[in-house]
């Protein structure tokens, strides 16, 4: 009896380790499947990175390309504005040279009406090409180079027709001016020693492009110059506003915009000094501004 007893509960020692060993089983197996799911959910976590970085490298060189491209648009578009630029250049020195080796004895004291269009052409093409660029752009600095190369040869050239025929005097020079060039092109004119004598006034002008002066001379007397004459000197037309240095009683020196075309323009110091500025539309306020 002893004997079946203490089989017994050897039985039932094991039958709790058995039910022991098969709650270690099942725990371990949910352990295992959540490491399994786990394991899943992190291999897809690599493949959708490794689909984002593919198509971040895809999307890299696409920039890459489209770049390359645009440096490579922009190269030759400044590449051909420089041979417009160079072309230009030499159009207008063919045609002073021209000018200076065609001119008619009796039309050596003032440049040829056509000379006189073909400059104004040139200036135009000029005012395109500004239109071009952004109003940073450093080849503002070589149109406003261009232009005051335009001018000094002007001078040259007026200063070797007016010289030609000196022993006229300056009030005939000045009569054969106004005989021989058109209404348009009389305020247009720049500077010699012979119209100097005569009268004229130095207008020094900035513009929006450049923070560098341009020099030109106006054939009137300081006191009688225009916003017209101005105009037509500079080559803008009334889309720009024009401010002109000036001395206010009660403020001093002040810049003060001129609106009327028959107005006379202030003077300082024996010239004009002026700025020139697209309008933009905004409301204009008579009388000095600082």
């Amino acid at each position: 009896m002893e004997e079946t007893q203490e089989l017994k509960r050897e039985l039932l020692h094991c039958k709790q380790e058995v039910r022991n060993l098969r709650g270690v089983k099942e725990a371990q197996q949910q352990r295992l499947f959540a490491q399994e799911e786990c394991m899943l959910q992190l291999k897809q976590e690599q493949l959708r990175a490794s689909m984002t970085q593919d198509q971040l490298t895809s999307l890299n060189a696409e920039l890459q390309r489209k770049l390359d491209e645009r440096s490579r648009l922009l190269s030759e578009c400044k590449a051909g504005l420089q041979r417009e630029l160079e072309c230009k250049d030499n159009m207008l020195q063919e045609m002073m040279s021209r000018h200076g080796d065609q001119a008619p004895p009796h039309l050596t004291a003032t440049p040829l009406p056509s000379g006189a269009e073909e400059l104004q052409l040139v200036r135009s093409a000029l005012r395109s090409l500004r239109g071009v660029f952004r109003e940073q752009d450093p080849q503002h600095h070589t149109l406003d180079t261009l232009e005051q190369g335009i001018t000094s040869l002007t001078d040259r050239l007026t200063h070797t027709h007016q010289g030609k025929g000196k022993s006229s005097g300056c009030n005939r020079a000045t009569h054969n001016q106004h005989d021989s060039w058109p209404p348009s092109k009389m305020a247009h004119s720049y500077s010699s020693p012979l119209l100097s004598s005569c009268g004229s006034t130095k207008v020094l002008y900035f513009t929006d492009h450049s923070h560098t002066p341009c020099m030109i001379h106006i054939n009137k007397r300081l006191g009688k110059v225009t916003l017209r004459d101005v105009k037509t000197a500079v080559d803008r037309d009334d889309n720009y506003r024009f401010h002109f240095k000036a001395l206010d009683p009660e403020f001093g020196t002040v810049k003060e915009e001129v609106f009327e075309d028959e107005a006379l323009v202030p003077g300082w110091e024996g010239k004009i000094v002026a700025w020139v500025e697209e309008d933009n539309g905004e409301e204009r306020i008579k009388g000095p501004s600082c």
